[in-house]
């Protein structure tokens, strides 16, 4: 006969909801900036205007006022570059960024051969126009005109895929992570059958045969375990762990952290659960031992 015993409810998960929102907030926001800076290789241009230079760039349009701008120069080969933040590909610079020759200066720029500086309201921009003498006469004589950064956008989009890529992959390892920790809380148990308990974790199994256990306690370890391999969550605790106090080689399948039923093998592995009524659950797996 197989006498099922099953953990306490967690408190909601709540941690585990948190952490999912949190974690896919951030991944979006990395690639709504993967794809802010993809659409910056193929659009980024400069116009100036009868009053202002208008710089285009992925999702933003910056206005510089031309009355506000008190100086315009060439940095050919700006060195010591830091980038704050923003992006920094092979054909794509924009953000914030500080070099040698500038300081600090927003960067709206493809390439970093030759740097078109405006100073403006306080502000240190930098341009990189294919004609960057043509875009200096277009601001000191007003004269409205479009200007093309240099480079292929192919490039910059290429220099992007690996990121953008990468952050896919992050999504989707999240996404299911967080779903496989959402049904180990959902179908945990313990399952004493007549040859072995079972712990069935909501993923794989975990089959620990009567033989080759060599201790059974209930107790509350001092101190707190260190997640080695697997989840920690509020009272979700899958997985290895160290906690001198629990046992060597220790493999946790709970949903509270106190107090634990240990089971210490033969191998000099330790095994901690967590099933409701543990003072029924260490009788019953004694008597089975006997």
């Amino acid at each position: 006969m197989t006498e099922t015993f099953y953990p306490p409810q967690p408190a909601r998960t709540t941690g585990l909801v948190a952490t999912r929102i949190v974690t896919l907030v951030i991944l979006l926001f990395a690639l709504f900036s993967i794809g802010d800076s993809l659409f910056a290789a193929a659009n980024m241009n400069y116009a100036v205007t009868p009053t202002a230079v208008e710089v285009r760039s992925g999702l933003r349009t910056t206005v510089i006022d031309l009355d506000e701008i008190s100086k315009v120069s060439l940095v050919e080969k700006p060195t010591k570059g830091i980038r704050v933040f923003g992006t920094g590909t092979a054909g794509l610079k924009t953000g914030r960024w500080r070099f040698a020759e500038t300081g600090d200066i927003t960067l709206f720029a493809t390439q970093l051969d030759l740097l078109l500086v405006i100073d403006a309201g306080g502000v240190r921009y930098g341009l990189t126009p294919a004609d960057p003498q043509g875009l200096m006469q277009a601001i000191s004589t007003r004269t409205p005109g479009a200007f093309q950064p240099p480079g292929s956008a192919m490039r910059a989009v290429m220099g992007l895929a690996i990121p953008l890529v990468l952050v896919v992959v992050a999504v989707a390892a999240v996404l299911y992570t967080l779903g496989s920790i959402g049904r180990f809380a959902k179908g945990l148990r313990y399952e004493l059958s007549h040859d072995g308990l079972t712990i069935r974790t909501g993923l794989r199994p975990v089959r620990i045969g009567y033989q080759d256990l060599q201790e059974v306690e209930l107790t509350s370890p001092k101190g707190y375990p260190l997640r080695l391999a697997g989840a920690s969550i509020g009272g979700l605790l899958w997985g290895r762990f160290r906690w001198n106090e629990a046992g060597p080689k220790l493999r946790l399948y709970t949903t509270r952290m106190k107090p634990l039923v240990l089971l210490r093998l033969k191998d000099g592995r330790t095994f901690g659960i967590t099933p409701e009524e543990d003072d029924r659950f260490v009788r019953a797996l004694q008597e089975r031992l006997r």
